[in-house]
């Protein structure tokens, strides 16, 4: 059975948690040869609507996070077709919709979930990525750990063929001297069809082959239908 994504889909009619659909992280992965890496997927959730048990309508903001070492992860559209199907039950509380969004995304993922307020950048360094195909990123002898911004990342969604943009966050001994190759580096994603989750691995990989001490890679994507997804990545310490 295929998902819903790229594809002309009513909006539930009923509450449809069983339009969920699982996308095997193994697929994601196979043969890309990647590092070992940590972290969580981290679903910005900005249009959660409900109804209490006195049909009182109630909008709230929350975040669901996945961790990257879960068996699958969810189609973005079938989550988003999810979240918008929970109007159609009552709900006690806020409480009571979130552990029931815990319950079902546990179910499809197979592993823990933490439900948690919206997730926020940190304050950074801005630099703006330059388009190009440029892969080569030369490591300069750098002692000290900060966080860099990089703005205008593009990729293209695999089903789709749509632009997904984002800022990127490297936590990292980026010298100021590697940050024009960076930004190159970043700049080949931009007609490379590659899903939210697989560009933040492949940035984590690529920066720790090239020599830099990755502590930490954020990938911050635009939302689209109320939700933003913002891949989160560390290499695995062993």
């Amino acid at each position: 059975m295929a998902g819903p994504l790229g594809k002309k889909v009513d909006a539930p009619s009923h509450y449809a948690p069983e339009i969920l659909f699982p996308i095997l992280r193994s697929q994601q992965r196979h043969e890309k040869n990647l590092i070992d890496q940590d972290g969580f997927d981290i679903w910005n959730i900005h249009e959660l609507f409900w109804l209490n048990l006195s049909e009182q309508s109630h909008h709230d903001q929350i975040s669901i996070h996945i961790p990257a070492n879960s068996r699958s992860t969810i189609e973005s559209k079938s989550m988003k077709l999810f979240i918008n199907s929970l109007i159609h039950r009552r709900f006690k509380d806020l409480d009571e919709v979130k552990n029931e969004i815990k319950a079902q995304v546990e179910a499809i993922v197979e592993a823990k979930v933490i439900i948690d307020a919206i997730h926020t950048q940190i304050k950074s360094e801005h630099t703006q990525v330059t388009v190009s195909k440029n892969l080569t990123v030369n490591k300069t002898k750098s002692n000290q750990i900060s966080m860099q911004k990089f703005g205008g990342f593009r990729s293209l969604c695999p089903v789709t063929s749509q632009p997904d943009i984002a800022e990127i966050l490297i936590e990292s001994d980026i010298h100021k001297d590697d940050m024009e190759g960076i930004s190159c580096y970043l700049g080949s994603f931009f007609e490379r069809e590659c899903f939210h989750e697989l560009c933040v691995e492949f940035i984590c990989n690529d920066l720790v082959k090239a020599g830099f001490k990755v502590n930490k890679v954020e990938g911050f994507f635009e939302r689209r239908g109320g939700i933003a997804i913002i891949p989160i990545r560390y290499p695995r310490k062993n």
